[in-house]
């Protein structure tokens, strides 16, 4: 791509441009305007000149002229010298201003630019412009286990094998990050679009040799069409976007073209974004309790705390609630607002011994002021009884922190449960180094182990490793007496699920005589 086409919005190189310019030009033309007069007047100017100067030597003229005549051609030599150098160092400039240091390919700035110009020659032909967001799947991790310079060279490495496999009329760049962009021009309702995607996902098939480690990454792709999705820069980047993070979310596929349906999640995600944090400070938010009770004497030994929000008669899922706090920028806000708010009303109805867990999610646990607020807070409840429940995807993303950080709540008396135990990264092995009290395994172990033998021997051994590890164990999602019955072999745990409570507000608890008879009785 021709530097000189790019766009310039560097005034002081425009304006040290001009000024070397006028430099050469003013040398230029005082040796040309010699010159001229040496012709004009048939005569040699400059020995003419010598000769004027040695018969009036008192005018000491002699040194004067020709000092000026030295002085133009310095400045000549000096602007040429000027005009090459400045051309140079825009080159530098714009290089480092259009094109990503590590890949060399285009940046954000220039894929946008050139983005422009085809869907300005679009307009005027039958062409379709095709924008492709690619994202590597758990880049984060290759940071973390091997280092940013391994990181930074999979990147390089990831862009030298997308440059490889566009052609004249596509273009490829690195947006920042993992992510990367691909530009393409194609006859309408081309078949060559699939073909492109092919072959961006030819581009994982072989492992990348990084320092002697191979390591394999895959893509999550999302696809926008002009005019169908967009006819502007930002509509295209922000369609293609959208569809990349759906097909991030489905496992199934790698590749998914942004659709009306995505559009609309899209569209209604800003606007819970823009209405969460007044629901926050308005206390529009409120949070309904779930007993977990002991398999045994069906005693109550604490309560989930789970957030609720009815937004104009929608009730809005807690799992978007957390991610959309993230999104804005006021998880901690959010945290703060649930920690204070479950320890207010759990003084309420929640016994001597009996517990209150709180779900905190990745970002808000490995936050740096967590343990600050959570200090900050707890101290104005006092006796209170806490478990965080955090996810085994936060153990994987700084393992070395998160035994910092459990440790440190131990101190405050604050204990950790693992939830949603068998979905995520976290090896069984990993439980030794971790000092939390429970480990609560995820629903869906359940409802297959009533039918299916082998996740029955599944969920047997994740029960057997906890207890000789002294880690108690939450079966979740109990709905019927058939897992009930099931659970009843791995006599003492903690149950929860609808068949001994729905999660209710606080005031509407269940009185814990009548779950104690419901699992004594069965």
């Amino acid at each position: 791509m021709n530097l000189k086409t790019l766009p310039s919005n560097n005034q002081s190189n425009v304006r040290m441009q001009r000024r070397s310019k006028v430099d050469l030009l003013l040398g230029v033309s005082f040796i040309i305007t010699m010159i001229i007069l040496s012709f004009a007047f048939d005569i040699e100017f400059v020995e003419s000149l010598y000769q004027l100067t040695r018969d009036h030597e008192d005018w000491e003229l002699d040194e004067l002229i020709f000092s000026f005549l030295w002085i133009a051609i310095t400045a000549t030599i000096y602007g040429i010298r000027r005009v090459l150098d400045i051309r140079t160092i825009n080159k530098e400039i714009t290089f480092h201003a259009y094109y990503d240091s590590i890949t060399g390919l285009p940046n954000r700035s220039l894929a946008q630019y050139q983005l422009e110009k085809s869907l300005y020659s679009a307009q005027r032909s039958s062409l379709t412009i095709c924008v492709i967001f690619l994202d590597l799947d758990n880049f984060k991790d290759v940071n973390d286990t091997y280092g940013h310079d391994s990181g930074d060279l999979l990147i390089k490495k990831v862009g030298k094998r997308l440059a490889s496999i566009v052609r004249n009329n596509e273009i490829v760049a690195r947006l920042g990050g993992d992510e990367f962009l691909i530009i393409a021009e194609f006859p309408k309702n081309s078949a060559n679009i699939q073909t492109l995607i092919s072959r961006i996902e030819t581009c994982r098939e072989e492992p990348f040799d990084i320092n002697g480690i191979s390591i394999s990454v895959g893509f999550s792709i999302g696809v926008a069409l002009s005019p169908q999705h967009g006819t502007s820069v930002h509509e295209l980047m922000v369609a293609a976007d959208s569809a990349m993070y759906e097909a991030k979310k489905n496992k199934l596929i790698s590749a998914c073209y942004y659709t009306d349906e995505i559009g609309k999640k899209i569209v209604e995600r800003y606007r819970l974004s823009s209405q969460l944090k007044q629901a926050i400070k308005s206390n529009n938010l409120y949070l309904v309790y779930q007993p977990i009770v002991c398999s045994v004497s069906g005693d109550i030994k604490g309560y989930e705390a789970l957030t609720r929000w009815n937004l104009d008669g929608t009730h809005i899922n807690p799992e978007v609630i957390i991610s959309l706090a993230e999104d804005i920028g006021v998880s901690e806000d959010f945290f703060e607002w649930l920690l204070n708010t479950a320890l207010q009303e759990s003084a309420l109805f929640v016994g001597y011994g009996q517990f209150i867990a709180i779900n905190v999610s990745v970002r808000q646990f490995l936050d740096t002021s967590f343990l600050s607020n959570t200090k900050h807070i707890i101290d104005k409840h006092l006796g209170c009884n806490i478990e965080f429940e955090i996810t085994e995807s936060s153990l994987i993303v700084d393992f070395k922190e998160t035994i910092n950080k459990i440790n440190a709540l131990s101190a405050l008396n604050v204990k950790v449960m693992i939830d949603d135990f068998g979905t995520g990264y976290s090896s069984l092995s990993r439980l030794k180094h971790l000092n939390v009290d429970k480990i609560k395994i995820d629903r869906e172990f359940l409802s297959d182990a009533c039918h299916d033998p082998k996740s029955a021997k599944i969920y047997e051994a994740i029960v057997d490793i906890a207890h000789k590890l002294d880690i108690n164990v939450v079966a979740e999602g109990i709905e019927t007496l058939e897992q009930r019955a099931f659970l009843k072999q791995f006599n003492p745990i903690y149950m929860q699920g609808y068949l001994f409570q729905k999660p209710q507000i606080s005031r509407e608890q269940t009185p814990e005589h009548i779950i104690r008879k419901m699992v004594i009785d069965h």
